[in-house]
Protein backbone atom coordinates (compact mmCIF):
# COMPACT_ATOMS: atom_id res chain seq x y z
CA UNK A 1 0.00 0.00 0.00
CA UNK A 2 1.55 3.66 -1.04
CA UNK A 3 0.60 6.90 0.82
CA UNK A 4 1.07 10.13 -0.72
CA UNK A 5 4.69 10.92 -0.05
CA UNK A 6 4.01 15.17 0.48
CA UNK A 7 0.84 15.81 2.42
CA UNK A 8 1.88 15.20 5.65
CA UNK A 9 5.38 16.41 5.38
CA UNK A 10 3.79 20.11 3.56
CA UNK A 11 1.84 19.94 6.41
CA UNK A 12 4.46 19.28 9.14
CA UNK A 13 6.81 21.41 7.60
CA UNK A 14 4.26 24.39 7.86
CA UNK A 15 2.88 23.84 10.96
CA UNK A 16 5.88 23.30 13.01
CA UNK A 17 6.45 26.55 11.98
CA UNK A 18 3.30 27.97 14.08
CA UNK A 19 5.83 27.29 16.98
CA UNK A 20 8.49 29.17 16.36
CA UNK A 21 7.69 32.80 15.39
CA UNK A 22 8.06 35.29 18.11
CA UNK A 23 7.44 39.13 18.78
CA UNK A 24 10.31 41.16 18.56
CA UNK A 25 11.86 44.69 19.82
CA UNK A 26 12.46 46.01 22.98
CA UNK A 27 15.32 47.90 25.39
CA UNK A 28 16.33 47.39 28.63
CA UNK A 29 17.89 44.58 30.74
CA UNK A 30 21.58 44.46 32.44
CA UNK A 31 24.46 41.84 31.91
CA UNK A 32 23.95 39.96 35.51
CA UNK A 33 24.08 36.92 33.54
CA UNK A 34 27.53 37.72 32.39
CA UNK A 35 29.16 35.61 35.11
CA UNK A 36 29.54 31.40 35.22
CA UNK A 37 28.21 30.03 37.81
CA UNK A 38 28.75 26.36 38.43
CA UNK A 39 25.95 24.28 37.85
CA UNK A 40 24.79 20.80 36.31
CA UNK A 41 20.93 22.51 34.98
CA UNK A 42 20.11 24.32 31.71
CA UNK A 43 17.83 26.79 31.21
CA UNK A 44 16.50 26.91 27.26
CA UNK A 45 13.21 28.50 25.52
CA UNK A 46 11.14 26.41 23.47
CA UNK A 47 7.28 26.63 22.19
CA UNK A 48 4.81 24.99 23.47
CA UNK A 49 4.53 21.59 22.64
CA UNK A 50 1.52 19.59 21.21
CA UNK A 51 2.38 16.24 21.96
CA UNK A 52 5.13 14.19 23.47
CA UNK A 53 4.62 11.08 21.25
CA UNK A 54 7.62 11.28 18.91
CA UNK A 55 5.55 9.14 16.40
CA UNK A 56 3.05 11.85 16.30
CA UNK A 57 4.97 14.99 16.47
CA UNK A 58 3.73 18.01 14.21
CA UNK A 59 5.49 21.23 15.86
CA UNK A 60 9.24 22.23 16.01
CA UNK A 61 9.22 21.79 20.04
CA UNK A 62 7.61 18.24 19.94
CA UNK A 63 10.28 17.18 18.26
CA UNK A 64 12.93 19.17 19.87
CA UNK A 65 11.94 17.40 23.33
CA UNK A 66 11.54 14.10 21.60
CA UNK A 67 15.19 14.19 20.47
CA UNK A 68 15.39 14.49 24.63
CA UNK A 69 13.86 11.33 25.22
CA UNK A 70 13.68 9.20 22.46
CA UNK A 71 17.37 8.08 20.58
CA UNK A 72 17.07 7.45 16.36
CA UNK A 73 18.78 4.87 14.80
CA UNK A 74 21.61 7.37 13.37
CA UNK A 75 22.27 10.91 13.79
CA UNK A 76 23.53 14.10 11.59
CA UNK A 77 27.36 15.19 11.62
CA UNK A 78 28.58 17.96 9.62
CA UNK A 79 30.15 15.00 7.84
CA UNK A 80 26.84 12.90 7.04
CA UNK A 81 25.20 10.69 9.27
CA UNK A 82 27.10 8.47 12.57
CA UNK A 83 26.24 5.68 14.83
CA UNK A 84 23.15 6.56 16.76
CA UNK A 85 21.31 3.23 18.12
CA UNK A 86 23.00 1.84 15.02
CA UNK A 87 26.86 1.10 14.94
CA UNK A 88 26.59 0.44 11.55
CA UNK A 89 24.11 0.17 8.32
CA UNK A 90 23.59 -0.38 4.41
CA UNK A 91 21.79 0.19 2.38
CA UNK A 92 20.17 0.29 -1.56
CA UNK A 93 17.02 2.60 -2.93
CA UNK A 94 14.91 0.22 -1.69
CA UNK A 95 16.11 -1.59 1.43
CA UNK A 96 18.41 -0.92 4.83
CA UNK A 97 19.72 -3.02 7.31
CA UNK A 98 21.56 -1.53 10.72
CA UNK A 99 23.17 -3.54 13.06
CA UNK A 100 22.42 -2.20 16.37
CA UNK A 101 25.29 -1.28 19.30
CA UNK A 102 25.94 -3.61 22.01
CA UNK A 103 24.44 -2.15 25.26
CA UNK A 104 21.79 -0.19 24.95
CA UNK A 105 18.38 -0.11 27.49
CA UNK A 106 15.23 1.66 27.96
CA UNK A 107 15.08 3.55 30.86
CA UNK A 108 13.47 0.50 32.68
CA UNK A 109 16.47 -1.27 32.38
CA UNK A 110 14.89 -3.43 29.27
CA UNK A 111 17.55 -3.91 26.57
CA UNK A 112 16.76 -2.30 23.40
CA UNK A 113 16.75 -5.15 21.07
CA UNK A 114 16.50 -5.48 17.11
CA UNK A 115 12.73 -6.89 18.24
CA UNK A 116 12.41 -3.72 20.45
CA UNK A 117 13.13 -1.23 17.22
CA UNK A 118 11.07 -3.33 14.52
CA UNK A 119 8.01 -2.47 16.92
CA UNK A 120 8.71 1.11 17.18
CA UNK A 121 9.26 1.75 13.57
CA UNK A 122 6.25 -0.64 12.74
CA UNK A 123 3.93 1.63 15.15
CA UNK A 124 5.96 4.75 13.11
CA UNK A 125 5.02 3.26 9.89
CA UNK A 126 1.15 2.63 10.94
CA UNK A 127 0.49 5.77 12.94
CA UNK A 128 -0.54 9.22 11.41
CA UNK A 129 2.62 10.82 11.92
CA UNK A 130 3.59 14.05 9.89
CA UNK A 131 6.97 13.14 8.95
CA UNK A 132 5.96 9.18 7.99
CA UNK A 133 5.60 9.81 4.41
CA UNK A 134 9.03 11.83 3.92
CA UNK A 135 10.43 8.55 6.50
CA UNK A 136 8.85 5.82 4.12
CA UNK A 137 8.75 7.56 0.67
CA UNK A 138 4.69 7.15 1.15
CA UNK A 139 4.82 3.41 1.39
CA UNK A 140 4.43 0.89 3.98
CA UNK A 141 7.77 -0.56 4.74
CA UNK A 142 8.10 -4.43 5.68
CA UNK A 143 10.60 -4.77 8.77
CA UNK A 144 12.03 -7.58 10.03
CA UNK A 145 14.34 -7.84 13.36
CA UNK A 146 17.44 -11.05 14.48
CA UNK A 147 17.68 -10.42 17.93
CA UNK A 148 20.18 -12.86 17.68
CA UNK A 149 22.39 -10.88 14.87
CA UNK A 150 21.02 -7.53 16.67
CA UNK A 151 19.85 -6.82 12.92
CA UNK A 152 16.76 -4.60 12.43
CA UNK A 153 16.37 -4.36 8.05
CA UNK A 154 13.34 -2.20 6.05
CA UNK A 155 12.02 -3.41 2.82
CA UNK A 156 10.26 -0.64 0.43
CA UNK A 157 8.22 -1.72 -2.36
CA UNK A 158 9.46 1.17 -4.65
CA UNK A 159 12.73 3.47 -4.25
CA UNK A 160 12.55 5.64 -1.97
CA UNK A 161 16.97 6.45 -1.54
CA UNK A 162 16.88 9.13 1.54
CA UNK A 163 15.08 6.27 3.88
CA UNK A 164 18.30 6.01 6.27
CA UNK A 165 18.51 10.04 5.95
CA UNK A 166 14.52 10.17 7.10
CA UNK A 167 16.02 7.80 9.60
CA UNK A 168 17.84 10.50 12.24
CA UNK A 169 14.60 12.68 12.58
CA UNK A 170 13.30 13.01 15.77
CA UNK A 171 10.13 11.47 15.01
CA UNK A 172 11.97 8.18 14.54
CA UNK A 173 12.93 8.04 17.59
CA UNK A 174 12.78 4.34 18.82
CA UNK A 175 9.74 4.01 21.92
CA UNK A 176 10.16 1.53 24.15
CA UNK A 177 7.69 -1.82 24.85
CA UNK A 178 6.24 0.52 27.84
CA UNK A 179 5.15 3.76 25.91
CA UNK A 180 4.25 1.55 23.34
CA UNK A 181 1.65 -0.25 25.74
CA UNK A 182 -0.01 3.10 26.40
CA UNK A 183 0.34 5.41 23.32
CA UNK A 184 -2.49 8.23 25.35
CA UNK A 185 0.18 8.31 27.93
CA UNK A 186 2.97 8.45 26.08
CA UNK A 187 1.26 11.35 24.24
CA UNK A 188 0.02 12.87 27.48
CA UNK A 189 3.17 12.97 28.51
CA UNK A 190 6.09 10.70 30.59
CA UNK A 191 5.47 6.88 30.77
CA UNK A 192 7.83 5.27 33.02
CA UNK A 193 10.12 3.21 31.06
CA UNK A 194 9.37 4.65 27.55
CA UNK A 195 12.49 6.46 26.78
CA UNK A 196 15.18 4.93 24.78
CA UNK A 197 16.92 8.13 25.14
CA UNK A 198 18.93 9.67 27.58
CA UNK A 199 16.34 12.05 29.52
CA UNK A 200 13.70 11.42 31.38
CA UNK A 201 10.40 14.00 31.16
CA UNK A 202 10.30 14.57 35.34
CA UNK A 203 7.68 17.72 35.60
CA UNK A 204 5.54 19.16 33.34
CA UNK A 205 3.52 22.93 34.21
CA UNK A 206 1.82 22.91 31.01
CA UNK A 207 2.49 26.32 28.98
CA UNK A 208 4.99 27.52 31.40
CA UNK A 209 7.63 24.70 32.02
CA UNK A 210 8.57 21.28 30.66
CA UNK A 211 11.79 19.29 32.53
CA UNK A 212 14.15 16.88 31.80
CA UNK A 213 16.75 14.72 34.01
CA UNK A 214 19.82 12.95 32.77
CA UNK A 215 19.20 9.16 33.23
CA UNK A 216 21.89 7.56 35.58
CA UNK A 217 22.68 4.66 33.19
CA UNK A 218 22.64 6.24 29.87
CA UNK A 219 25.84 5.64 27.62
CA UNK A 220 24.45 5.63 24.56
CA UNK A 221 25.53 8.84 23.06
CA UNK A 222 26.37 9.43 19.43
CA UNK A 223 29.58 8.82 17.82
CA UNK A 224 29.62 12.41 16.55
CA UNK A 225 32.94 13.32 14.31
CA UNK A 226 32.58 16.71 15.11
CA UNK A 227 33.67 18.19 18.34
CA UNK A 228 30.77 18.73 20.56
CA UNK A 229 32.49 20.91 23.69
CA UNK A 230 30.95 20.67 27.43
CA UNK A 231 28.92 18.04 29.49
CA UNK A 232 25.11 17.29 29.44
CA UNK A 233 23.17 18.85 31.37
CA UNK A 234 22.10 16.92 34.91
CA UNK A 235 18.44 18.54 34.36
CA UNK A 236 17.00 20.76 31.06
CA UNK A 237 14.40 23.24 31.95
CA UNK A 238 12.84 24.08 29.05
CA UNK A 239 10.84 27.35 29.90
CA UNK A 240 8.12 28.70 27.39
CA UNK A 241 8.96 32.45 26.55
CA UNK A 242 7.09 33.74 23.55
CA UNK A 243 7.58 37.67 24.07
CA UNK A 244 11.38 37.80 22.69
CA UNK A 245 12.42 41.34 24.35
CA UNK A 246 11.66 39.55 27.87
CA UNK A 247 13.48 36.52 26.55
CA UNK A 248 16.23 38.53 25.93
CA UNK A 249 16.26 40.25 29.06
CA UNK A 250 16.09 36.96 30.78
CA UNK A 251 19.11 35.93 29.44
CA UNK A 252 21.35 39.26 29.87
CA UNK A 253 19.74 39.29 33.47
CA UNK A 254 20.89 35.61 34.14
CA UNK A 255 17.60 33.52 34.26
CA UNK A 256 17.85 31.66 30.96
CA UNK A 257 21.24 30.14 29.88
CA UNK A 258 19.96 29.24 26.22
CA UNK A 259 16.93 31.30 24.01
CA UNK A 260 16.08 31.68 20.61
CA UNK A 261 16.08 35.59 19.77
CA UNK A 262 14.99 37.66 16.46
CA UNK A 263 17.84 39.31 14.65
CA UNK A 264 16.51 42.73 16.16
CA UNK A 265 17.55 41.58 19.61
CA UNK A 266 21.08 40.55 18.21
CA UNK A 267 22.18 44.33 18.87
CA UNK A 268 21.37 43.80 22.26
CA UNK A 269 24.41 41.52 23.00
CA UNK A 270 27.16 43.61 20.67
CA UNK A 271 28.54 45.14 23.50
CA UNK A 272 27.99 41.95 25.80
CA UNK A 273 31.44 39.79 24.81
CA UNK A 274 30.62 37.34 26.98
CA UNK A 275 27.68 36.07 25.73
CA UNK A 276 27.70 34.41 22.08
CA UNK A 277 24.59 35.03 19.54
CA UNK A 278 24.51 32.21 17.12
CA UNK A 279 22.23 31.88 13.73
CA UNK A 280 21.12 28.30 12.55
CA UNK A 281 20.01 27.92 8.95
CA UNK A 282 16.60 27.07 9.71
CA UNK A 283 13.74 27.50 7.01
CA UNK A 284 13.69 27.41 3.56
CA UNK A 285 11.48 30.86 2.16
CA UNK A 286 10.39 30.20 -1.54
CA UNK A 287 7.68 32.19 -3.32
CA UNK A 288 4.92 30.03 -4.73
CA UNK A 289 2.03 30.45 -7.02
CA UNK A 290 -1.52 29.06 -7.15
CA UNK A 291 -1.55 27.79 -10.89
CA UNK A 292 -4.73 26.83 -10.86
CA UNK A 293 -7.67 27.94 -12.96
CA UNK A 294 -9.35 31.08 -11.22
CA UNK A 295 -5.57 32.78 -10.65
CA UNK A 296 -3.80 34.59 -12.32
CA UNK A 297 -0.68 32.55 -11.87
CA UNK A 298 -1.79 29.83 -14.62
CA UNK A 299 0.18 32.24 -16.53
CA UNK A 300 3.66 31.33 -17.31
CA UNK A 301 4.17 35.29 -18.14
CA UNK A 302 2.89 36.51 -15.16
CA UNK A 303 4.68 34.08 -12.98
CA UNK A 304 8.07 35.44 -14.41
CA UNK A 305 6.97 38.54 -14.05
CA UNK A 306 6.90 38.13 -10.47
CA UNK A 307 10.25 36.31 -10.00
CA UNK A 308 11.80 39.23 -12.30
CA UNK A 309 10.85 41.93 -9.61
CA UNK A 310 12.71 39.72 -6.59
CA UNK A 311 15.76 41.36 -4.92
CA UNK A 312 16.56 38.47 -2.86
CA UNK A 313 19.48 40.78 -0.61
CA UNK A 314 16.77 43.35 -0.17
CA UNK A 315 14.16 40.96 0.90
CA UNK A 316 16.93 39.10 3.21
CA UNK A 317 17.61 42.73 4.87
CA UNK A 318 14.13 43.36 5.36
CA UNK A 319 12.91 39.78 7.13
CA UNK A 320 16.42 38.40 8.85
CA UNK A 321 18.44 42.04 8.77
CA UNK A 322 20.99 39.94 6.59
CA UNK A 323 21.19 36.79 9.34
CA UNK A 324 19.75 34.15 6.37
CA UNK A 325 21.28 32.88 3.40
CA UNK A 326 20.65 34.47 0.23
CA UNK A 327 19.04 31.43 -1.90
CA UNK A 328 20.39 29.80 -5.03
CA UNK A 329 18.03 27.03 -5.19
CA UNK A 330 14.75 25.79 -3.13
CA UNK A 331 17.36 24.12 -0.04
CA UNK A 332 19.97 25.76 1.64
CA UNK A 333 23.49 25.34 1.11
CA UNK A 334 23.56 22.81 3.64
CA UNK A 335 21.40 20.34 2.43
CA UNK A 336 22.60 17.26 0.29
CA UNK A 337 23.32 17.82 -3.58
CA UNK A 338 23.22 22.07 -3.42
CA UNK A 339 26.16 22.81 -5.87
CA UNK A 340 25.16 26.86 -5.30
CA UNK A 341 24.79 26.96 -9.23
CA UNK A 342 22.30 30.01 -10.02
CA UNK A 343 22.11 29.79 -13.45
CA UNK A 344 18.28 28.62 -13.21
CA UNK A 345 17.15 32.05 -11.51
CA UNK A 346 15.12 34.54 -13.55
CA UNK A 347 17.31 37.49 -13.58
CA UNK A 348 15.58 41.11 -12.26
CA UNK A 349 14.17 43.57 -14.67
CA UNK A 350 11.73 45.67 -13.22
CA UNK A 351 10.58 47.47 -16.73
CA UNK A 352 9.43 44.01 -18.35
CA UNK A 353 7.86 42.75 -15.09
CA UNK A 354 5.51 46.35 -14.78
CA UNK A 355 5.00 45.81 -18.52
CA UNK A 356 3.39 42.28 -17.87
CA UNK A 357 1.93 42.80 -14.37
CA UNK A 358 -0.10 45.91 -15.04
CA UNK A 359 -3.49 45.91 -13.44
CA UNK A 360 -3.21 42.48 -12.27
CA UNK A 361 -5.02 41.41 -9.27
CA UNK A 362 -3.10 38.91 -6.90
CA UNK A 363 -4.11 37.70 -3.48
CA UNK A 364 -1.21 37.08 -1.66
CA UNK A 365 -1.55 35.27 1.64
CA UNK A 366 1.57 34.81 3.88
CA UNK A 367 2.18 34.19 7.15
CA UNK A 368 3.36 36.86 9.44
CA UNK A 369 6.69 34.73 10.81
CA UNK A 370 8.32 36.00 6.96
CA UNK A 371 9.89 38.56 9.03
CA UNK A 372 8.99 40.21 12.03
CA UNK A 373 5.31 40.78 11.98
CA UNK A 374 5.56 39.83 8.30
CA UNK A 375 7.58 42.52 6.95
CA UNK A 376 8.55 40.48 4.14
CA UNK A 377 5.45 40.03 3.23
CA UNK A 378 4.59 43.79 3.23
CA UNK A 379 7.75 44.08 1.35
CA UNK A 380 6.41 41.92 -1.46
CA UNK A 381 2.81 43.71 -1.48
CA UNK A 382 4.78 46.52 -1.80
CA UNK A 383 7.01 46.30 -4.70
CA UNK A 384 4.62 43.93 -6.89
CA UNK A 385 2.25 47.34 -6.21
CA UNK A 386 4.89 49.45 -7.84
CA UNK A 387 5.03 48.00 -10.63
CA UNK A 388 1.10 47.99 -10.64
CA UNK A 389 -0.41 45.06 -9.73
CA UNK A 390 -3.42 45.53 -7.44
CA UNK A 391 -2.62 43.70 -4.59
CA UNK A 392 -4.74 42.27 -1.31
CA UNK A 393 -2.27 41.11 1.13
CA UNK A 394 -3.28 38.44 4.11
CA UNK A 395 -0.57 38.47 6.47
CA UNK A 396 -1.72 35.93 9.20
CA UNK A 397 -0.84 33.57 11.89
CA UNK A 398 0.57 30.62 10.70
CA UNK A 399 -2.72 28.55 11.71
CA UNK A 400 -4.68 30.55 9.25
CA UNK A 401 -2.10 30.60 6.54
CA UNK A 402 -1.80 26.78 6.72
CA UNK A 403 -5.84 26.56 6.37
CA UNK A 404 -5.68 28.94 3.25
CA UNK A 405 -3.26 27.71 0.93
CA UNK A 406 -3.44 24.02 1.97
CA UNK A 407 -7.22 23.60 2.35
CA UNK A 408 -8.95 26.32 0.25
CA UNK A 409 -7.29 26.78 -3.17
CA UNK A 410 -9.32 28.94 -4.64
CA UNK A 411 -8.78 31.37 -1.83
CA UNK A 412 -5.10 32.95 -2.94
CA UNK A 413 -3.04 33.37 -6.25
CA UNK A 414 0.86 33.93 -4.54
CA UNK A 415 2.20 32.99 -1.14
CA UNK A 416 5.83 32.80 0.95
CA UNK A 417 6.18 29.51 1.87
CA UNK A 418 8.19 28.61 4.38
CA UNK A 419 9.34 24.88 4.30
CA UNK A 420 11.00 23.44 6.85
CA UNK A 421 13.18 20.29 5.76
CA UNK A 422 13.83 17.84 8.15
CA UNK A 423 15.37 15.27 6.56
CA UNK A 424 17.56 17.50 4.74
CA UNK A 425 17.57 16.59 0.69
CA UNK A 426 16.75 18.43 -2.12
CA UNK A 427 13.97 15.83 -2.78
CA UNK A 428 11.74 17.25 -0.10
CA UNK A 429 10.58 20.38 -2.34
CA UNK A 430 10.61 18.95 -4.99
CA UNK A 431 7.76 17.11 -4.17
CA UNK A 432 5.82 20.23 -3.55
CA UNK A 433 5.00 20.96 -7.46
CA UNK A 434 4.34 17.56 -8.73
CA UNK A 435 1.32 14.80 -8.61
CA UNK A 436 -2.20 15.80 -6.92
CA UNK A 437 -2.79 18.32 -5.12
CA UNK A 438 -3.23 18.66 -0.88
CA UNK A 439 -6.97 18.49 -1.04
CA UNK A 440 -6.34 14.84 -3.82
CA UNK A 441 -4.14 13.48 -1.43
CA UNK A 442 -1.06 14.75 -2.63
CA UNK A 443 1.77 17.64 -2.06
CA UNK A 444 1.66 19.25 -5.01
CA UNK A 445 0.96 22.84 -2.86
CA UNK A 446 -0.16 25.36 -5.85
CA UNK A 447 -1.31 22.91 -8.38
CA UNK A 448 1.61 23.00 -10.83
CA UNK A 449 1.78 20.78 -14.07
CA UNK A 450 5.79 19.95 -14.76
CA UNK A 451 5.73 16.69 -16.50
CA UNK A 452 9.47 17.40 -17.14
CA UNK A 453 10.41 17.72 -13.00
CA UNK A 454 7.87 14.93 -12.81
CA UNK A 455 10.20 12.55 -14.57
CA UNK A 456 12.82 14.41 -13.55
CA UNK A 457 12.27 13.59 -9.86
CA UNK A 458 11.12 10.02 -11.02
CA UNK A 459 14.97 9.38 -12.61
CA UNK A 460 16.27 10.41 -9.26
CA UNK A 461 14.38 8.02 -7.90
CA UNK A 462 16.41 5.32 -9.50
CA UNK A 463 19.46 6.79 -10.19
CA UNK A 464 22.42 4.53 -9.96
CA UNK A 465 24.42 6.12 -7.81
CA UNK A 466 24.52 9.69 -5.60
CA UNK A 467 26.08 11.63 -8.21
CA UNK A 468 23.30 10.81 -10.84
CA UNK A 469 20.38 10.97 -8.38
CA UNK A 470 21.84 14.48 -7.27
CA UNK A 471 22.17 15.74 -11.10
CA UNK A 472 18.60 14.80 -11.69
CA UNK A 473 17.27 16.55 -8.43
CA UNK A 474 19.42 19.40 -9.35
CA UNK A 475 17.72 19.84 -12.62
CA UNK A 476 14.22 19.40 -11.28
CA UNK A 477 14.60 22.05 -8.84
CA UNK A 478 16.20 24.04 -12.13
CA UNK A 479 13.28 23.17 -14.10
CA UNK A 480 10.92 24.13 -11.05
CA UNK A 481 12.84 27.77 -11.12
CA UNK A 482 13.38 28.57 -14.38
CA UNK A 483 9.42 27.99 -15.19
CA UNK A 484 8.51 30.58 -12.53
CA UNK A 485 6.85 27.52 -10.44
CA UNK A 486 8.49 28.58 -7.66
CA UNK A 487 10.99 31.80 -6.74
CA UNK A 488 13.73 30.69 -3.93
CA UNK A 489 14.19 33.85 -1.76
CA UNK A 490 16.25 33.46 1.53
CA UNK A 491 16.78 30.55 4.22
CA UNK A 492 16.11 32.19 7.58
CA UNK A 493 18.09 31.72 10.33
CA UNK A 494 16.98 30.29 14.34
CA UNK A 495 19.18 32.56 16.34
CA UNK A 496 20.25 31.27 19.83
CA UNK A 497 21.76 33.39 22.55
CA UNK A 498 23.98 31.64 24.90
CA UNK A 499 25.31 33.06 28.43
CA UNK A 500 28.62 32.84 29.70
CA UNK A 501 29.14 28.77 29.86
CA UNK A 502 26.57 27.02 27.70
CA UNK A 503 26.80 25.96 23.62
CA UNK A 504 24.35 24.55 21.97
CA UNK A 505 24.90 23.23 18.47
CA UNK A 506 23.03 22.24 15.69
CA UNK A 507 25.26 19.34 13.37
CA UNK A 508 24.67 18.83 9.74
CA UNK A 509 21.97 21.12 9.02
CA UNK A 510 19.46 19.25 11.44
CA UNK A 511 16.57 21.67 12.51
CA UNK A 512 15.44 19.27 15.16
CA UNK A 513 18.98 18.27 17.00
CA UNK A 514 19.52 20.84 19.29
CA UNK A 515 22.39 20.01 21.04
CA UNK A 516 22.72 21.67 24.55
CA UNK A 517 25.92 21.76 26.97
CA UNK A 518 27.32 22.99 29.91
CA UNK A 519 30.90 24.27 28.69
CA UNK A 520 32.32 26.67 31.94
CA UNK A 521 34.01 25.75 34.70
CA UNK A 522 36.52 24.09 32.64
CA UNK A 523 34.23 21.45 31.13
CA UNK A 524 34.49 22.70 27.55
CA UNK A 525 34.99 26.08 27.57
Amino acid sequence: MKRSIIRGGAIAAAAALALTACSGGGEGGSSAGAEFTPTDTIRATLDIPATFDPMLGLSLPDFVLARQSFDTLVRKDEGGLVPGLAASWDSTPTSASFTLRDGATCSDGTPITATVVKNSLDALAGSAGSIVPQTFGGQVPTITADDAAGTVSLALETPWPYLVQALSTSSTGIVCPAGLADLEGLAAGHVEGAESGPYIQTAVEPGVRYTYELRDDYEMWPEWTSEVAGEPARTIEFVISPDTSATTNLVLDGQLDIAKIMPESMDRFADQAAYEVTPFLFSDFSLVFNEREGSPFVDQQLRTAVAQLIDREEFGQTTMQGTGEIATTLVSSQTQCVTGDADALIPQDAAAAAEALAGTKIRLVAPQIVGTNGAGNTYLQEILRAAGAEVELENVDVGTWISTVLTEPDAWDLTVYADLNFVGSLSSPITNFIGPGILEGGGNIGGAQAPEVERLFAESLTAADEEARCGALNAAADAIIADAHAVPLITDSFIYAQRPGFQVTMLGGSLDDHIFRIVGDGSGE
